[in-house]
């Protein structure tokens, strides 16, 4: 029987080319874009997954609100970790990250400077099993100056010898000895360092600072640990000691300061909730996160996840569509089968395996244009999937499963409803034309979920375009950065006098970090007002420069200068930071910024700068002081405004330069623009993605329609021929056929319009600056969607309709 039905199945495949072709390769490349889109949301999910104590380890996190101000900060104060394992027993162990700065690491004649150096606590490992090449992850970390690489930087810095015991210079006088060798770091993890020092190395890491928010503190507890308890318990940590130190910086107690309406709390974080979740469910601000974490956001995980969903599910319309209409051919076939004696199970078992043959198929030549289409989709997205059938125990059966379900439902209608005929009438009339609601229906989701992603992708393109576009309130062209700044040290102002000998180069500023996560902030008093009224700015160290080579404008009083050799006590600030002081004219006023232990340092106020962005367009412009001093944080920036033309040249000069002062690294640039859209490749990434999957959910929706136009344009070809004859012209007959399709398509734009307003107007809320979703894009969506069906259907039409009619009349 099996044999039977298989050599039945493939002569009734072979027999309809044109409709197994449309059939087969629209479901195929439906499953294949939904296999690459579920592979990346898998990834997603994967992040910090493989670690034994995953489930059981947490962040801590600080929730601060000041004068209404909240900001939640990713990091806390240095004494947390030892305090909570000593006093709370859900505690087994904890684990501090630290950054102290750039390093420049020598070994013989190689030399690097390395960006991302963390110190970690000699209990890290507790928490985080990564699997050791060489050295005891138990005894690594336990001695200052001690340091455990990455096998990949092992190879790096020593080559083929073992690296296990040698020692790395730093920055030119200490040293680490090498005490470990790690596995190279996993893709898959929130945070990761090529390089973890001792924390012991860096006396600060021991102060009893519980305000100096600088390192993440990981605590590993009991399983079974009551976290919502543990999270109510830490508010004596604030009280026991936090307090205090807040009495001696303040000048007033905790409960004073809590009676304001601010606050100041700490929380509990899953660590396997960092990747996806830290700002949009718990509010942690991205800035207060170390640069190099890989942050997501669960929102694009659900974009992608529906996107992947929707288009599976136009091509399972497709075939279901198709199928169903392509039945009420078979009539005679059934009738011919039943009178021959076949019985109705025999044919529900023929019909259901034919259309469970025609998805497997399907299903094979999706996963061959997986493999094709995989390196392709890995540039798009920045990711490195791969196709790990076997090391995935779910892929392969869900795949199976796919194709009985989708089989099963899209064969159960001709399997059940013509079977179930006698064959006496079927053969006599034929099959029963009936209503096709459920067409309808299907055709009307379909295009309903393409119109939708049309106009998706279109919101997502203007976002892009309007923040590429966006006055950022200076001139950010022709502005190269030098991201290395630090390893000039001292040299700095003599490297920039020599850059600006050259005509080419129009100015020069040397300052900390803009336009990443890491712009700090600190707390300040207005005109010495009370301690319960302190204001949380952002703070930038600059130079007198600086506004002049950003191209920045003054609203009030003046910038920096060197005329005034005392304007290292004074401060400039923003528009933001005076709306926050609650003067029209804070010039020649006092700002105090506050320090631990109640020292706190006065400046007076010598300007205002109109409000610039100086961070991503996905915050509002928060308020900011610029303090006239050497760069004191770890990344210090050189910007140099270019002069137009021969930009090779421009660079080459720079390079040139940069040569004379440091001979162990070379000069590390990129242009601020570039630097800019670099902060929305997310956002660029997903456009791209929306693009290419909702042009491809519109082709396997014409595909559908193709087919069904062809089906239904030979199923009224009798009708076609009696209306020419009677005179109908050609225009009319492609009216009559596309007008049901016409139907179909204006009541998908009226479902389809709300939900994609919804889906991103939500998605819109991720950025500070926004595009409107302009009427404009709707009736785009719905013209190209009307337009595609129109060009579809109606070749078929016009086909019909130019064929003579003495065929048509000849085909019964």
């Amino acid at each position: 029987m099996f044999k039977s039905h298989l050599k039945i199945a493939f002569r009734n495949l072979w027999k309809n080319k044109i409709f197994s072709l449309v059939n087969i390769s629209g479901l195929a490349i439906g499953i294949t874009c939904s296999l690459l889109l579920f592979m990346f949301v898998r990834d997603e999910l994967s992040f910090d997954r493989r670690f034994k104590n995953a489930d059981n380890i947490y962040r801590a996190y600080v929730d601060v609100k000041i004068n209404g101000k909240q900001s939640i900060n990713g990091k806390t104060g240095a004494p947390l970790g030892p305090t909570m394992s000593k006093n709370f027993p859900e505690v087994i162990s904890y684990a501090r990250v630290g950054y102290f700065g750039a390093r420049t690491f020598r070994v013989s004649e190689k030399v690097f400077r390395e960006t991302f150096v963390y110190a970690v606590d000699s209990t890290y490992f507790n928490l985080f099993d990564i699997p050791f090449v060489a050295g005891d992850p138990r005894t690594a970390l336990n001695h200052p100056n001690s340091i455990v690489i990455t096998e990949g930087m092992a190879e790096k810095y020593f080559g083929t010898e073992p690296a296990l015991g040698k020692t790395m210079t730093v920055d030119g006088s200490g040293s680490y000895l090498v005490t470990g060798i790690i596995k190279d770091v996993s893709a898959h993890s929130f945070f990761s360092s090529n390089f973890l020092v001792s924390m012991s190395t860096f006396p600060e890491s021991n102060d009893d600072n519980w305000l100096a928010m600088g390192y993440y503190t990981y605590l590993l507890l009991r399983k079974g640990a009551d976290v919502r308890q543990l999270d109510s318990k830490m508010k004596k940590i604030v009280h026991n000691y936090v307090g205090p130190q807040a009495v001696k910086m303040l000048g007033v107690s905790i409960d004073q300061f809590l009676a304001r309406g601010n606050m100041f709390a700490f929380h509990l974080q899953p660590f396997t909730t960092m990747h996806l979740f830290s700002a949009r469910k718990y509010g942690i601000d991205s800035n207060t996160e170390y640069g190099n974490v890989k942050t997501g956001d669960i929102i694009y995980v659900y974009i992608f996840l529906a996107v992947a969903v929707f288009i599976v599910l136009v091509a399972v319309i497709n075939f279901m569509n198709l199928s169903t209409a392509r039945s009420e051919k078979r009539g005679k076939e059934v009738g011919v089968r039943k009178a021959l004696g076949s019985g109705r199970a025999n044919l529900i078992t023929q019909f259901l395996f034919e259309s469970t043959l025609t998805v497997s198929v399907a299903v094979a030549i999706a996963l061959v244009l997986v493999e094709l289409l995989l390196p392709a989709f890995n540039g798009i997205t920045g990711r490195q999937l791969s196709t790990d059938y076997a090391g995935n125990p779910f892929t392969i059966p869900a795949l199976i499963a796919f194709s009985l379900v989708v089989g099963v439902i899209a064969g159960s209608y001709p399997a059940f409803l013509l079977s179930s005929y006698q064959a006496v009438d079927i053969l006599r009339t034929g099959v029963r034309k009936r209503k096709a609601t459920l067409r309808s229906f299907l055709v009307v989701t379909q295009f309903s979920i393409s119109i939708a992603l049309i106009i998706s992708m279109i919101v997502v393109r203007s976002q892009l375009y309007y923040l590429q576009q966006k006055n950022l309130g200076f001139n950010k062209e022709q502005l190269l950065v030098i991201i290395n700044g630090a390893q000039l040290g001292n040299d700095i102002k003599t490297f920039k006098e020599e850059l600006l000998k050259s005509p080419r180069i129009v100015n020069a500023t040397n300052h900390s970090l803009m336009f990443a996560a890491g712009v700090p902030g600190r707390a300040y008093l207005f005109n010495r007002t009370t301690g319960t009224d302190p204001m949380a700015f952002q703070f930038l160290d600059v130079d007198c420069d600086f506004l002049r080579t950003l191209d920045g404008t003054m609203l009030k009083g003046r910038f920096f200068s060197k005329d005034f050799p005392t304007d290292t006590n004074t401060v400039v600030i923003n528009e933001e930071a005076m709306k926050e002081c609650g003067s029209n004219n804070p010039v020649g006023q006092t700002l105090s910024a506050i320090g631990i232990g109640g020292n706190s340092k006065q400046y007076k106020i010598i300007g205002v700068v109109k409000d610039f962005n100086y961070e991503s367009l996905h915050m509002k412009i928060r308020p900011l002081v610029f303090h006239l001093s050497a760069v004191q944080q770890p990344a210090s920036i050189i910007t140099v405004r270019i002069a137009p033309g021969n930009i090779k040249a421009t660079i080459d000069f720079i390079k040139s330069t940069w040569e004379r002062f440091s001979k162990d690294e070379k000069c590390r640039y990129n242009f601020l623009d570039e630097s800019l859209a670099n902060l929305y490749d997310r956002e660029k990434r997903t456009g791209v993605i929306a693009t290419i999957f909702s042009c491809l959910a519109i082709f396997i929706a014409c595909l559908g329609l193709f087919g069904l136009a062809a089906f239904i344009t030979e199923q009224r070809t009798k009708e076609i021929g009696i209306r020419k004859v009677s005179g109908a012209s050609v225009s009319e007959i492609i009216f009559t056929i596309s007008k049901p399709f016409l139907r179909w398509v204006l009541i998908a734009n009226i479902i389809a319009w709300p939900v994609a307003y919804l889906v991103m107007f939500r998605w819109l809320q991720n950025f500070a600056y926004r595009t409107a979703i302009h009427p404009w894009i709707f009736f785009v969506a719905g013209i190209v969607a009307l337009a595609i069906s129109l060009l579809t259907v109606g070749t078929q039409a016009y086909a019909a309709a130019k064929k003579n009619p003495v065929k048509s009349l000849r085909t019964e």
